[in-house]
């Protein structure tokens, strides 16, 4: 080691070169905070997502939401100013599509089958324009809590991003929003920007202004730390040179390996800063040691001889203690968390080159300034008797009552447990930033009036080509659809095919009243309609029909009918009438047979007839027998009461399943009728099927109203569960999409903290034990690590801090910077130990040479993290405060609990 210090200049020369090759490339670093980048490539979840994303399209979108400021959203003024800000956001750049109310298609029935529209054509200009609008938003559930909000005051514009975009291209799009948003043409509304996206936007932006603020807060408090501790210029400027040279390093090669800078990366400068300090401290805390047991002046050879004896001496624990904060920060490499395992890998890099550069730069640099023919006078050197007062103290405190800190050890103990077991693990990406972020803002406004906007995605897979038309499965989507909105308050919305299959059955079956009603509204020169696949050539205007394509085979004795709206003094010349308030119940087939001469569709409300008190009240009875609950909402009867009537084709808002009620055979008949209700859509239904025809697979979006990846955990085994025990045989089921991944990588957080403690403090244990050769000497190595943790996870425990992507690092850092002070101290104490069996005089001499330059770098450390509690993000803010307190306890035990085991059961390795 002589023969490298003594080439200071070459030293000197090398590291500066390294650093400016590495300072080259942190300019090409990426910030990059996708939920993807937390999982690994092989995880079932992200391979899940990255196939649905294939078959369906990516889920990169933001969602633009519009509150009308006097609560009056449908209105002439704001919808053309809708329509006017969708046909911006369409023109922007990197813009895919657009779903708003001047956006979305619209299915509706005619007499010749159905046609898919715009749902708004034209700007309403007057009231009854607008109620249109209204009655066809509020016609099919699709919409709800998408198109309109329960208080139709507001509404949401989806804005869908093209594949591939880069992150550059992703921001833009953000900000272009902004502006457009911020446009006082739009002052009508308040305006919320909100989607996984826009959350990983601002996190970035979030990201840069916390390294622009923190970092140089960082360094001033060190700076000043430094000089208290030192009363020095000079040592604090070497310090600060190991940190920043380190810092630049693991930085600068992070970026040059293409590795993505995430918000875990943020915390990387600011702990090579804060910890990389304490070799520095340390040597020079020997160094000026040594130079005030020295008297008058000293030559340079002599001073020379004294950098090398420091080196010689502080050596092995510098190195013992930077090997194991090595291994501490590296056994995060165990992680399957991707950002985490970054994080441990180049913050253990980093880790290695402030050793490395402190062992090498600041013994050359003393060598350079008090080269030959210089001479140092020791008399300038003081000791710094401010911290031996303090470790005198704490040394008097413990000597006398040994037993009552054993007895309070072991309370903190007991009660840490308790605290362990209330640790809640959860890490919803939204809830890093801060309650009064605009971000978080907008999130709140949406899950509590829309959908929500955290996403699952289910697919169903099935066994061949068509599969999916199978009445058996829809159904099936359709009745999981139903369980999830009704057992579940956080499932916001629930949208599959089996939506558009319901829609276009409800449309195909109008009455024809109502479609003669409606028709010159309906059809215009832009409309695309579609042809019933089962009507014949023209049809007798006198004859009753209706705008089905069963129209051919529908002909019916219309004195076999008798509803309420009939003259009472009618008599029917059918054998058999019926009591339903629209239809005749034609003659059953024999079992099992069904035929399309026998089939008739339920003629809707008669306007011309009048109903009495009696009639209505049993109207509401019947109608209240179709519901599955008593305690039902107005909303709810009046839905109830349209399908009693057929009103609008409510009788057959449902997946055509039942063979009595479908001129279908069998079940194949069911299925081909499905089949011909997607050859008549004509819109596109990419992102429900994967197959216009003959679909084989399908796509559940579930939007759930809260981030929380318990709620994600809870929705996902209720989907598992009901499509195992309730779909048919051959079909699978996959789950992924953004909240499933941030599930994942919830998940991944037990595992990833686990090992990372068990690796870590295995490695310390053989580390130490290898180095006295004692494996009792490995356990009295972890004791003081294992105190700290204790204390950490119980205030975790205890004040709801949950464990997440940034306080699951918090057990390996403190594992890494704590174990330095154990070390520092054995290495110390089995000095002063070959020197006297006085064991007071031995602790003493410990705790006033080693103890201060301890609680120096803790303070130090501490005081770095503190600075997190400034941050935008909350893991952050409370990873700051956790590692301060984990630099104290760890710390403080190192201080007494150590000395304490050492004094009373006096373990033969530390005498040797």
């Amino acid at each position: 080691m002589d023969k490298i210090l003594n080439q200071e200049k070459l030293i000197v020369v090398t590291i500066l070169i390294i650093t400016l090759l590495f300072a080259w490339q942190i300019p090409n670093i990426e910030i990059n905070n996708d939920i993807e980048v937390f999982l690994p490539d092989n995880h079932i979840s992200k391979i899940t997502n990255n196939e649905i994303e294939d078959i369906f399209g990516g889920n990169d979108r933001m969602v633009v939401a519009l509150k009308a400021r006097d609560n009056k959203l449908f209105t002439r003024e704001n919808i053309s100013l809708i329509a006017e800000l969708s046909d911006r956001i369409e023109e922007i750049s990197g813009v895919d599509e657009v779903t708003s109310l001047s956006k979305a298609d619209y299915i509706e029935g005619t007499a010749e089958g159905m046609v898919v529209e715009e749902l708004v054509k034209e700007t309403p200009v007057d009231n009854n324009q607008i109620y249109n609008l209204k009655e066809k938003l509020l016609s099919w559930d699709l919409y709800r809590d998408n198109l309109y909000n329960s208080d139709l005051n507001a509404t949401q514009i989806l804005v869908s991003l093209k594949d591939n975009l880069r992150n550059e291209e992703k921001d833009h799009i953000y900000y272009q929003l902004k502006e457009i948003s911020n446009s006082p043409d739009y002052k009508n509304f308040e305006i919320y920007i909100a989607g996984a996206t826009a959350v990983n936007v601002l996190m970035g932006d979030k990201m840069i202004e916390d390294i622009k603020y923190l970092l140089p807060f960082i360094v001033i408090i060190l700076v000043v730390a430094l000089f208290l501790f030192f009363r020095k210029i000079f040592p604090v400027i070497l310090t600060m040179v190991t940190v920043i040279i380190s810092t630049i390093w693991a930085v600068g090669l992070m970026a040059l390996l293409g590795v993505n800078m995430t918000l875990v990366s943020t915390v990387i400068p600011v702990l090579l800063i804060a910890v990389g300090s304490a070799y520095g401290i340390h040597i020079l805390s020997h160094y000026y040691d040594d130079l005030i047991e020295e008297e008058g002046t000293i030559s340079s050879q002599r001073h020379r001889e004294i950098v090398l004896g420091t080196v010689k001496q502080i050596g092995k624990p510098v190195f013992l203690a930077g090997l194991t904060t090595v291994v501490g920060f590296g056994s995060l490499a165990s992680s399957q968390i991707i950002p985490i395992r970054s994080f441990g890998i180049f913050t253990a890099i980093g880790i290695a080159a402030a050793f490395l550069v402190a062992i090498l730069l600041i013994p050359a640099l003393l060598l350079l300034k008090f080269g030959e023919g210089k001479e140092v006078s020791a008399d300038q050197y003081q000791s710094r008797g401010h911290f031996e007062t303090v470790i005198t103290r704490l040394h008097e405190l413990y000597a006398q009552k040994r037993i009552s800190l054993l007895i309070l050890i072991v309370i903190i103990f007991s009660v840490s447990l308790v605290g362990i077991s209330r640790i809640i693990i959860d890490t919803p990406l939204i809830e890093m930033f801060k309650e009064d972020t605009e971000i978080r803002q907008a999130d709140k406004f949406l899950n509590e009036n829309f959908s929500g906007t955290s996403l699952m995605n289910v697919m169903i897979e099935g066994e061949g080509q068509g599969s999916l038309t199978d009445p058996e499965i829809l159904k099936g989507i359709d009745e999981l659809e139903q369980y999830l909105m009704e057992n579940m308050t956080e499932v916001g919305k629930v949208s599959s095919i089996s939506d558009f299959i319901k829609r276009m059955n409800r449309v195909m079956h109008y009455p024809e009243e109502e479609i003669e009603q409606g028709e010159d509204t309906v059809l215009d020169e832009g409309s695309e309609t579609t042809s019933s696949f089962f009507s014949g050539g023209s049809q007798d205007s006198k004859e009753e029909s209706t705008s089905s394509f069963y129209s051919e085979s529908m002909e019916t004795d219309s004195e076999s009918i008798s509803s309420f709206y009939s003259d009472a003094g009618n008599d029917s010349k059918g054998d058999e009438t019926t009591s339903s308030f629209y239809n005749s119940e034609h003659e059953s087939s024999p079992a099992g047979e069904s035929s399309q001469e026998e089939f008739v569709i339920d003629s809707g409300p008669d306007k011309e007839k009048h109903i009495s008190e009696y009639q209505f009240i049993e109207l509401l009875n019947k109608s209240l027998l179709r519901a599955d609950k008593l305690n039902l909402n107005g909303e709810e009867l009046l839905e109830l009461i349209k399908r009693e009537m057929n009103f609008q084709g409510a009788a057959y808002n449902e997946i055509p399943y039942d063979l009595s009620k479908y001129p279908a055979v069998d079940k194949q008949g069911l299925k081909d009728l499905v089949s011909q209700y997607l050859l008549l859509y004509s819109g596109s239904l990419d992102d429900m099927i994967n197959d216009q025809l003959e679909p084989d697979k399908a796509q559940i979006l579930i939007q759930l109203n809260s981030p929380s990846n318990l709620v994600a955990s809870r929705v996902k085994k209720e989907v598992s569960k009901y499509s195992q025990e309730y779909f048919p045989e051959g079909y699978k089921v996959k789950i992924s999409g953004n909240a499933d991944m941030a599930l994942a990588a919830n998940n991944l957080i037990v595992h990833s903290q686990t090992m990372s403690i068990v690796i870590s403090l295995i490695i310390v244990f053989i580390i130490v034990a290898i180095s006295y050769k004692s494996i009792l000497a490995g356990l009295y190595g972890i004791i003081p690590l294992t105190f700290s943790l204790l204390i950490n996870f119980a205030l975790m425990g205890y004040t709801g801090i949950k464990l997440d992507v940034g306080t699951a690092m918090v057990a390996s850092i403190a594992i890494g910077i704590g174990v330095d002070y154990t070390i520092h101290f054995l290495a110390r104490y089995h000095s002063e130990r070959q020197k006297s069996s006085n064991l007071y005089q031995v602790t003493r001499k410990t705790l006033i040479s080693t103890g201060k330059a301890i609680i120096f770098n803790a303070t130090s450390v501490a005081a770095g993290f503190i600075v997190l509690l400034c941050s935008n993000f909350y893991p952050l803010v409370y990873l700051g405060l956790l590692i301060a307190l984990t630099m104290f306890t760890s710390s403080l035990a190192a201080l007494t609990i150590l000395p304490l085991l050492l004094n009373i059961f006096k373990p033969a390795f530390i005498s040797k």
